[in-house]
């Protein structure tokens, strides 16, 4: 199987101790035994990432953690290309609510590459301000209510992949109060076709169909 071609087996792991119930998948039947062990490496410094900023709010309210729930989504998982979105909630004794909290990794089944928002997008085409606008014009459509106004991404910016869709995502109080959970962009391959890197991972995802 090419690396264009290849999908992974997927296999579930779990952290089960105390107030921890996480699940998370790891990798399977990749041709390059070297690098599924690395993908399964950065899938799992990725779970426990998330662990440890879950614990951030606890910590310094000097609240205690009376559960964790960990659970994952495989987004993508084709044309070479994994797109994994992680949740993780957790709630505090005596506190009021609990939180959410979601981080994402899309990799390369053939190389173990991580990518970046920049190796989804041509340089120079000004991928970050066609983003931007989209992505301000749905909180205004979407009437969110904002804590501020939103500033704009970053290169560094999180996202996950769908089959369909770029997804930019934030945590809950980055711009939106708790309530209104984990808000999530939906940006259709559709709208930035033109914009694209043909050798990055929508590239990839997109090499076996026509989009217009």
């Amino acid at each position: 199987m090419s690396g264009n071609n290849l999908i992974a087996q997927i296999v579930e792991k779990s952290i089960k101790q105390g107030y921890m119930n996480i699940v998370y998948p790891q990798v399977a039947g990749l041709p390059d035994e070297e690098v599924q062990e690395q993908i399964n490496q950065l899938i799992e410094e990725q779970v426990y990432k998330l662990i440890a900023e879950q614990k951030q709010w606890p910590d310094s309210a000097g609240l205690t953690i009376a559960e964790m729930t960990g659970t994952y989504k495989i987004e993508v998982n084709k044309n070479g290309i994994l797109s994994i979105r992680f949740e993780n909630y957790t709630f505090p004794e005596h506190a009021a609510h609990g939180l959410t909290m979601v981080s994402s990794i899309t990799l390369d089944l053939a190389t173990g590459k991580v990518y970046t928002l920049r190796d989804l997008f041509q340089p120079g085409t000004g991928y970050l301000i066609t983003l931007n606008k989209m992505i301000a014009e749905q909180f205004k459509e979407r009437d969110l209510p904002m804590l501020k106004e939103f500033n704009g991404i970053t290169i560094q910016q999180d996202y996950y992949l769908t089959n369909n869709a770029l997804v930019i995502y934030f945590q809950a109080y980055e711009y939106t109060p708790a309530y209104v959970g984990i808000p999530e962009f939906e940006i259709p391959y559709r709208k930035i076709i033109n914009i694209i890197n043909e050798q990055g991972p929508i590239g990839k995802l997109l090499s076996d169909r026509s989009i217009s």
